[in-house]
């Protein structure tokens, strides 16, 4: 009952049975419901995200559950990446930042993985409306970026089968990949009905 409570990511449950617990870091942990389920399973979870109130959240919840984990307010960016993990999660949470810095962070993610780990990332793509928007309104900065004076934040979306081309090589094998279109939350509050287009892929580390 209490995983249940936690509803992780899909591919997360997926995966997660062929680790068999580890060292775990969650990048952009949002709400912990991966990070939770994972340190619920054994796991030695690092928990990492920007949102001072997400952070604090993670906490008050671990502590009514009673599941250790290490939650820590800080950029992905300025994340120093000093250790190996079993389980990477970056489940939209590169989104907001830079072309470049996102392959900062994706080839630290793969630095980071021990072999026969397991990397878990998705990302938006230029079939997300919001693409569509940015592209009809402003200059990129860099390839696919646009910047947004409302959030105070980068928006970056990927090319098709960009994302998993950053993994096609003799080292990482890809357990599954595939790009959709979802539609937006309809209880989520939104100024305008939009979709997401999505880009989501799990790797391991071979070699």
């Amino acid at each position: 009952m209490k995983n249940e409570l936690m509803l992780p990511n899909p591919l997360v449950k997926k995966y997660v049975p062929s680790i068999k617990n580890g060292q775990a870091i969650d990048l952009g942990a949002g709400n912990g419901n991966n990070a939770l389920f994972l340190a619920s399973e054994g796991f030695k979870v690092d928990a990492i995200d920007i949102n001072k109130d997400a952070i604090n959240s993670i906490k008050k919840r671990s502590r009514e559950l009673k599941i250790e984990l290490n939650a820590k307010k800080i950029d992905i960016r300025e994340f120093p990446f000093n250790k190996k993990y079993d389980l990477i999660l970056a489940i939209q949470s590169l989104i907001f930042m830079k072309k470049s810095e996102f392959k900062i962070i994706i080839s630290k993610i793969k630095r980071s993985l021990n072999r026969n780990g397991i990397a878990i990332i998705s990302s938006f793509t230029t079939t997300d409306a919001s693409y569509k928007r940015f592209t009809a309104e402003r200059k990129p900065v860099e390839k696919n970026t646009f910047y947004s004076k409302g959030t105070k934040q980068y928006w970056n979306f990927l090319e098709k089968n960009e994302l998993k081309k950053y993994f096609i090589n003799k080292k990482f094998r890809i357990l599954s990949y595939e790009e959709f279109i979802m539609k937006d939350n309809p209880h989520e509050e939104t100024p305008y009905p939009h979709q997401h287009g999505i880009a989501r892929i799990a790797v391991t580390l071979i070699k």
